[in-house]
């Protein structure tokens, strides 16, 4: 690497190291960053804020009524929720305080293993429960359908193809296809 400073090249080891040890944490990392590139690039618009309200007042539903599929749900949306924020910086935002203690993790875990932990306990509480992915798709597909009903086509081809990686992401959690 002629050319390239060692500063670089450090950066880009412990980038590639850090990446390979998420993935090994849980192998569906890579798609549901992928996953969450997507949303981002739709973000901002009152569709992604209809299915995230709509997946949170879900979610404030079965918790209320003490439904085996909160836990799943609840745990994917707080994942959301640390996408916003960097916990190694601000340790005591409610959404790192509520990942240590579901993970029984310290403060001293890193805000990019916090984030990969948790994606990999949600994926044991998926694995657990195949209702909760056909929770988490009735509502997104239900959505979908009524955004592309009611936004031109550009941004429904958007959606469809969140809706595709989010199925694609599925997959790789249950390590099968996605149910039709």
């Amino acid at each position: 690497m002629p050319n390239m400073s060692p500063a670089i090249v450090l950066l880009l080891t412990v980038t590639m190291v850090t990446a390979a040890q998420a993935a090994a944490l849980s192998p569906d990392i890579p798609a549901y960053f992928t996953l969450l590139k997507t949303i981002a690039e739709i973000d901002d618009t009152p569709a992604t804020g209809l299915l995230w309200d709509t997946v949170r007042i879900a979610k404030d539903y079965l918790c209320s009524v003490g439904s085996s599929k909160c836990d799943g749900i609840r745990v994917f949306l707080l994942e959301n929720d640390l996408e916003q924020v960097n916990c190694a910086k601000v340790p005591d935002q409610a959404a790192c305080v509520e990942a240590r203690k579901i993970l029984g993790a310290d403060q001293d875990i890193s805000d990019e293993e916090l984030k990969s932990t948790l994606i990999a306990y949600a994926d044991k509480v998926y694995k657990e429960s195949h209702e909760n992915f056909m929770t988490l798709d009735k509502l997104r597909i239900g959505l979908i359908d009524l955004i592309c009903d009611s936004e031109p086509e550009e941004n429904c081809k958007k959606w469809r193809a969140y809706e595709g990686k989010a199925e694609f992401w599925e997959d790789q959690v249950k390590k099968g296809s996605h149910p039709a």
